[in-house]
């Protein structure tokens, strides 16, 4: 199959995947929707003192549609290391804690919508370098990260709602390596931006699907000599997805879209957790529909934006950091307090 990362290779291997069913058209949603979105910000990077590191995290959650509304809710969390930054994965521990909450609200009947967004991936990774340093702190908020996912994908199943988290920034390589296109130099997004029309979709199945599908065509490939190291690398990143959530990973689809508005030329990466009333094609058609100037959800855009941790909270609470500190012990507040790079502002 094709070597050449051109675009002729990128048409050739649309066709194929056109050929095997996996492009479809999603109709025009017509009905009435209500969004749930949550996403988290934090400090990057962290406030780094003589006593460790300080960061500040900031969730943001939101109703919005066209049968609902109300104003958003952001809560923040000042937390402290003495020798790691765990910004990052404590972050999406808040995170997957209130998606949880929101959907366990859903099922008692005080909070109503249709759908649940999460900002990033619905499976929680953390890249092969996090991981690879983990210590025992972060190897414990990992895993509480997924298991707050896990009950929450058991209680969205059983609440009727899909959940769907929509990747902003992704680089993986399963469209090209599940199809034997090991060489071909173009990212998933890409690819899939210039595969898909205006309201296209491509499902490439479940990460257990799309692993069984890249060690197929890495097996098939064998006679031509050493296995792509980066297609056997992606196989075994999926392998740690598949051994973290085990039967709750074939309950979630990789899915890449194309909203259907002239204005937005790339594609869009989603990881979907369909239910009995919301395939796939019904949840890519509801997220067109709500589609905004940058080609992602609106409900999303917006908790993403007012997550984000502004200077001014950073620089705030250093200095309730201080003054707690300083209540206490004068000498040891200024000593612990101290800036590790005092020529770097905070």
């Amino acid at each position: 199959m094709g070597s050449a990362g051109s675009v002729e290779t990128v048409y050739e291997l649309g066709g194929l995947l056109r050929k095997e069913g996996l492009v479809k058209s999603f109709g025009d949603y017509s009905g009435g929707l209500c969004v749930y979105a949550v996403d988290s910000g934090f400090t990057v990077p962290p406030i780094e003192i003589s006593g460790g590191y300080v960061w500040i995290i900031q969730v943001a959650e939101i109703v919005m549609g066209s049968t609902c509304g109300g104003p958003p809710r952001v809560k923040a969390y000042v937390e402290h290391h003495p020798d790691r930054d765990l910004a990052g994965v404590e972050a999406k521990v808040y995170e997957r804690e209130a998606l949880l909450r929101a959907l366990e609200a859903r099922k008692r009947g005080e909070l109503g919508f249709d759908i649940a967004i999460v900002d990033g991936e619905v499976l929680t990774r953390y890249g092969e370098e996090v991981e690879a340093e983990a210590s025992g702190d972060a190897l414990e908020a990992m895993k509480k990260a997924t298991d707050y996912t896990v009950k929450a994908l058991d209680t969205a199943r059983e609440t009727g709602t899909p959940v769907v988290g929509v990747l902003k920034r992704s680089y993986s390589g399963d469209i090209k390596f599940s199809h034997g296109f090991f060489d071909l130099g173009f990212n998933d997004r890409a690819i899939a931006s210039i595969i898909l029309g205006r309201g296209e979709y491509l499902t490439l199945g479940t990460y257990a699907d799309i692993r069984e599908r890249i060690i197929q065509q890495l097996r098939a490939k064998l006679g031509n000599g050493v296995p792509n190291p980066r297609a056997s690398a992606r196989a075994r990143w999926i392998e740690k997805i598949l051994n973290s959530y085990r039967h709750h990973a074939n309950r979630v689809k990789v899915v890449f879209y194309k909203p259907a508005s002239s204005t937005v030329k790339l594609a869009v990466k989603t990881e979907i957790a369909e239910t009995s009333d919301w395939s796939v094609e019904k949840v890519v058609s509801a997220l067109s529909k709500i589609t905004g100037s940058t080609g992602f959800p609106t409900p999303l855009d917006y908790v993403d934006t007012i997550a984000s941790v502004r200077q001014d909270i950073k620089r705030l609470v250093y200095e309730l950091l201080y003054s707690k500190l300083h209540q206490r012990n004068k000498e040891l507040a200024t000593l612990l307090s101290s800036l590790v790079n005092p020529q770097k502002s905070i």
